[in-house]
């Protein structure tokens, strides 16, 4: 198997460093090349216009420039100066966003942090990851936080429950 192209996505939370650090460590292995992508909400706070007239291509210009300022400072804090991912921003719907990239540049794998929400939450607003996985036509790995994969284990753990032990 070969891995030349990894899109790795980030929302630029902590959760998504475990995306980071997965897709690092493939692409360090197989020598890839690695795309690092922050999808702007089109229904992002910061990007709404206060009272402003401001036409599409814009506001679109100025979203466009606020995700790679902030994108370039996650880098900056997180990724190592031997490490390099070519950054890549858009702004729109991240799923579609996200297979759109995958498709268009023809990566191998997709690298992505699910943030673990589980119940009603998950119901009522689903995960970009999920939608990833069910619809994208590329392979899709997704990656737990720590903090949550140890939360998942000590709540989930039977034997405790159970005081098994």
């Amino acid at each position: 198997m070969t891995v030349k192209k990894i899109l790795i996505t980030t929302d630029l939370s902590n959760y998504s460093l475990a995306a980071l650090e997965a897709g690092v460590a493939i692409g360090t292995q197989f020598g890839s090349r690695m795309y690092l992508l922050y999808v702007m909400e089109t229904n992002h706070p910061m990007l709404t216009p206060h009272g402003e007239d401001v036409d599409s291509r814009t506001w679109h210009r100025k979203a466009e420039e606020q995700g790679r300022r902030r994108l370039g400072e996650f880098v900056k804090q997180h990724v190592g100066e031997d490490v390099h991912v070519t950054e890549v921003v858009r702004v729109g719907t991240p799923v579609d966003e996200i297979r759109r990239f995958a498709e268009l540049e023809g990566v191998d794998v997709i690298v992505i942090a699910s943030h673990g929400w589980t119940g009603l939450r998950h119901i009522l607003l689903g995960s970009v990851a999920e939608r990833v996985v069910r619809h994208s036509s590329v392979p899709v790995l997704t990656v737990k936080p720590e903090p949550l994969r140890e939360s998942f284990l000590k709540n989930e753990d039977i034997e405790s429950d159970l005081h098994l032990r």
